[in-house]
């Protein structure tokens, strides 16, 4: 009883490949590496969309210099323990 391709095991060295989806390899190398670069695309767009939204808040705020001054305030009351 065979339970695939292979009736007789004796003569190895003549088998092809016996895995599965044989013959697949490089639609799947190409689908994975669009995937890939889609996935990258798509995490720029949103890292690109949070920044702005950084610095929308940081200008509100005053700018970059006022938050870093109010930043090392705080962190110079942390250490001292005001």
């Amino acid at each position: 009883m065979a339970t695939g391709p292979v009736d007789n095991w004796l003569n190895i060295d003549t088998f092809g490949a016996i895995y599965p989806f044989v013959g697949t390899e490089m639609m799947l190398v190409i689908v994975g590496f669009a995937f890939w670069l889609i996935w990258h695309f798509i995490q720029l767009k949103k890292e690109n969309a949070e920044f702005a939204k950084d610095i929308e808040n940081i200008n509100k705020q005053g700018g970059p210099g006022k938050v870093l001054d109010d930043e090392a305030r705080r962190e110079i009351e942390d250490q001292v323990g005001l």
